[in-house]
């Protein structure tokens, strides 16, 4: 068993109890008790990469980069503080947008993971990483900005965006001519460069992504109920508590019905996306007529029907 702290861990509540395949019921109530003890939330989740919280933010940050190089360019084009402003505090409700974020954590985080996952090409040898197969999408913006740039964030005073100490104690993120001649070299090949989307738009094409994970994480038992993601979106993830988390979003506000067939388009139209392929949880959701969190509901009240 282990536990997964949230950054800055002196601030934020969430803590994912990570449970291993031999983890016994008393050391996960051990584990629990002690997160209590010091005042955080604890979720227990299964082992995988990235666990739940994590592991959902990754279709969330790649589309978010892909549609940017996809849409941006040109005069007219979409802008990095076009998706921040979409998923942002003033739209949806996220406390930062995806850039934001990145920004803050660190942009050679997310390119040490890629290295790690054997999907970069190599500076020295120019050969791409081994895990990047023939039809991924995939846009080396983000590696570029790291490697030749040294764009890592907030720390060093420039990422996606520019920050100047002398402007919002450095943290007010500042439009980058660099980025911007930048994102023109990558979007130069796209059939849509130049061209801008609806904020709802956006917001489709990088949250349902991330829901969809959702639904394929609560197939494999990692968590074992909506509810949990949604917890650990909204104490770990700056996710707007109105909208209840991102399972109780795609059930109450959306639809499950149009996430699932939004998610189709999406898909037919980038196959080399694999996580646009719906979940067969979201597929078997819409073809019972029922919610995610209704769907878990009705299940354990079945298993305990058949226990009885």
């Amino acid at each position: 068993a282990g536990m997964h702290f949230f950054s800055p861990a002196h601030i934020m509540k969430l803590v994912e109890v990570v449970r291993g395949k031999d983890t016994s019921a008393d050391t996960l109530e051990t584990i629990r008790a002690v997160t209590k003890l010091i005042r955080k939330i604890p979720i227990v989740v299964g082992n995988c990469d990235g666990f739940v919280g994590n592991r959902m933010m990754h279709p969330y940050t790649t589309e978010s980069t892909l549609t940017l190089v996809g849409h941006g360019g040109g005069k007219a084009g979409l802008t990095i503080s076009d998706v921040d402003s979409a998923i942002g505090p003033k739209y949806f409700g996220m406390a930062l947008g995806p850039f934001q974020v990145s920004d803050v954590a660190g942009n050679d985080i997310g390119y040490n993971i890629r290295r790690e996952k054997g999907i970069l090409r190599d500076p020295k040898t120019g050969q791409v990483g081994k895990n990047r197969s023939p039809g991924m999408r995939y846009t080396e913006i983000a590696d570029e900005m790291v490697e030749k740039m040294g764009r890592l964030g907030q720390k060093v005073q420039k990422g996606w965006y520019n920050y100047d100490p002398k402007i919002g104690k450095g943290r007010k993120p500042l439009p980058s001519t660099e980025m911007r001649q930048l994102l023109d070299k990558y979007s130069k090949d796209s059939p849509s460069r130049g061209t801008k989307l609806e904020k709802d738009e956006i917001v489709q094409r990088v949250l349902f992504p991330l829901v969809n994970e959702g639904f394929k994480i609560l197939e494999e038992g990692i968590a074992s109920d909506p509810s949990d993601i949604d917890i650990i979106y909204l104490y770990g993830y700056g996710w707007p508590a109105y909208r209840g988390g991102p399972m109780f979003w795609a059930d109450n506000e959306v639809g499950l019905p149009s996430v699932l067939n939004k998610l189709e388009e999406l898909h037919t139209m980038h196959p080399g996306s694999e996580y646009f392929r719906p979940s067969e949880l979201l597929r078997d959701c819409v073809k019972k007529g029922l919610g995610v969190q209704e769907y878990f509901r009705q299940s354990k009240t079945d298993a305990t029907k058949s226990r009885l």
